[in-house]
């Protein structure tokens, strides 16, 4: 059994697998390689005491979703179509987020235990591409046996609600680009990091109570576009793949140390526009939009699929007022502003329309 642990915003979680490669990449997608001054990544040994304790059970051949891969309980009753249950333990058989995938929680005291099957089995056109297929199931399976666990850790413990947004840190607080795929918030939270003053803490998803943001420390994906427009960027690291696979888009940055959660300063919406600049929205409205925006993301789609088989079965009161009530709070301590980008002036003119709003 290969096992790392994870210290992630305050959470410990130890990962196990029987499959060492998935370990392996793993530590390489959590902790990148360690910088110069000692520092490291997310991965670090096994923890004792965690509060997480995740197991994934890999195995090869056709798949049955159907078929209940953990062992037999005669306690657990049937919940619905695709789920079994009992007091202590909810096994879901069919996520249908991640084809071959099956999860199982327990609670054990005040420790929560995560089991996730997956049973992989590459069809006729992957065949030939069977490491580079087998990485991208690495891949997609980090979101269940890592971001999701603590996800919903801090959500029941300390009140965060997850967003899509990139979060960057400041002498005087978080600044946050939110909203949907494609409309630059990467390139343009990649660039700001470039800048006098500003930390890079996540490209893609954060976390918020509404008086504070945590980053969610992930590898940088950007499209050959998004390098064209940032030129070089100080501190990106390539992400090692094994050899023969074709090329990746995918970096490591250090992670941002955050001693202390970071006060929202500022939240940006950027949409694409001949009519460039910041524009400041209301909080009200600012807080119906970045929540439209959030449902309409795949990353938060499907965790808040997973978070509410949990919640479903151990009820935490409140905890679905609390995830709206955060943005809105977000929305009312921090400058909102509907940010407007002219793809024709260059990622150099969203930047200054950040600063110059900041002002």
């Amino acid at each position: 059994m290969a096992s790392l642990g994870v210290l992630m915003n305050g959470v410990r979680l130890n990962l196990h697998s029987e499959h060492a490669p998935l370990i392996d990449y793993a530590r390489e997608h959590l902790g990148g390689p360690v910088p110069a001054d000692g520092g490291c990544g997310l991965a670090t040994e096994p923890l004792a005491e965690p509060d997480l304790e995740v197991r994934c059970l890999w195995s090869e051949g056709e798949r049955d979703d159907t078929r209940n891969p953990f062992p037999a309980d005669p306690t657990l009753e049937r919940i619905g179509k695709r789920m079994l249950g009992n007091p202590d333990t909810l096994v879901w058989l069919d996520p249908q987020r991640m084809l071959g995938l099956q999860l199982r929680v327990r609670r054990d005291g005040g420790r929560w235990l995560f089991d996730v099957a997956y049973r992989y089995h590459p069809g006729e056109k992957h065949r030939h591409e069977l490491s580079e297929y087998e990485y991208k199931k690495f891949f997609s399976l980090m979101s269940y046996l890592v971001y999701y666990p603590v996800f919903w850790h801090l959500e029941r413990t300390r009140g965060y609600a997850l967003v899509h947004a990139a979060s960057l840190g400041t002498g005087m607080g978080a600044v946050m680009v939110g909203g949907l795929g494609g409309v630059g918030k990467t390139t343009l939270s990649m660039a700001l990091g470039q800048q006098s003053g500003f930390t890079l803490g996540a490209e893609n998803l954060s976390l918020t109570d509404g008086v504070s943001v945590l980053p969610c420390h992930e590898p940088i994906r950007l499209d050959p576009n998004s390098i064209r427009l940032l030129g070089e960027v100080r501190g990106l690291t390539p992400m090692r793949f094994p050899s023969g696979l074709k090329e990746k888009h995918m970096f490591h940055v250090r992670p941002a140390a955050v001693d202390t959660p970071w006060a929202p300063r500022a939240l940006y919406l950027p949409h694409f526009s001949a009519r460039r600049g910041a524009t400041r929205l209301s909080p009200g409205e600012a807080a119906e939009r970045f929540l439209a925006m959030n449902r309409l993301t795949l990353e938060v789609d499907d965790y808040t699929w997973f978070a509410s088989a949990l919640d479903m079965h151990w009820p935490s009161p409140g905890l679905t007022a609390r995830r709206t009530s955060a943005v809105e709070t977000l929305t009312r301590r921090a400058a909102c502003f509907l940010l407007g980008v002219d793809p024709a002036a260059g990622v150099a003119a969203a930047v200054a329309d950040v600063l110059g709003s900041l002002d």
